[in-house]
């Protein structure tokens, strides 16, 4: 990374600029898990697939900022790697609650993959800046009793603790949401971990994409 992006997370720029392509890319990522899960609702209307939409960011970082120009999906492991089951059956699902024992529950990209992707970029000259991940209406849709936590573009308690984990400069939640109107809406805001709570970043998405698919761009 340039000096800049080596920085400790306080120094780095809280300006964060997604290019058009990679926005678009994982909104149409995003869109596609949540209409597959309305999709999957049953007789009584609840759905039986959990959305889970989540992608790796790179990009560059200077004087003006972080900006984003390319995305990377890569495989999840949450429900095949032994290691990570352990995790979240020992670990998360005490600290974070029972749903999260629930297989279906959670990301969790497959190393590998990952670092292929880091290599890959990095011969096109970008930089692993961090994550994007998507939070559906949950407590609107989902089972009932798994409506407690209500869900939006802010962190839950599970985000901040993998955001700490991973220590990335940015860490993008993207909710998607049934609109008042029946079609679709999102809700976009970028974090990074904080000596406390998580610190929000001041997002900026081409506006362009946030008119047409009624984008609202958070801080």
């Amino acid at each position: 990374m340039t000096d800049d992006a080596t920085a400790p997370l306080g120094e780095l720029p809280r300006l964060v600029r997604f290019e058009h392509e990679p926005a678009l890319r994982f909104l149409e990522h995003a869109v596609g898990e949540y209409r597959k899960c309305l999709d999957s609702r049953g007789a009584d209307g609840t759905p039986s697939h959990l959305p889970r939409a989540s992608g790796l960011l790179f990009g560059r970082v200077d004087d003006l900022g972080i900006t984003v120009r390319d995305v990377e999906f890569v495989p999840n492991v949450r429900d095949s790697d032994e290691a990570v089951m352990a995790e979240f059956e020992t670990t998360i699902a005490p600290r974070f609650g029972e749903v999260y024992r629930n297989p279906g529950r959670g990301f969790w990209s497959d190393e590998g993959a990952v670092l292929r992707a880091v290599q890959r970029q990095a011969a096109a000259g970008l930089e692993p800046m961090g994550s994007v991940h998507s939070h559906p209406d949950w407590h609107e849709i989902g089972p009932p009793h798994e409506r407690r936590q209500r869900l939006s573009e802010n962190p839950t308690p599970m985000d901040e603790y993998l955001f700490r984990q991973s220590c990335w400069p940015v860490n993008v939640i993207w909710y998607v949401h049934t609109a008042d109107d029946g079609g679709l809406a999102h809700r976009v805001a970028g974090w990074r971990p904080g000596p406390e709570r998580c610190e929000a970043l001041r997002l900026r998405l081409p506006p362009d994409l946030c008119a047409e698919f009624g984008v609202q761009s958070s801080h």
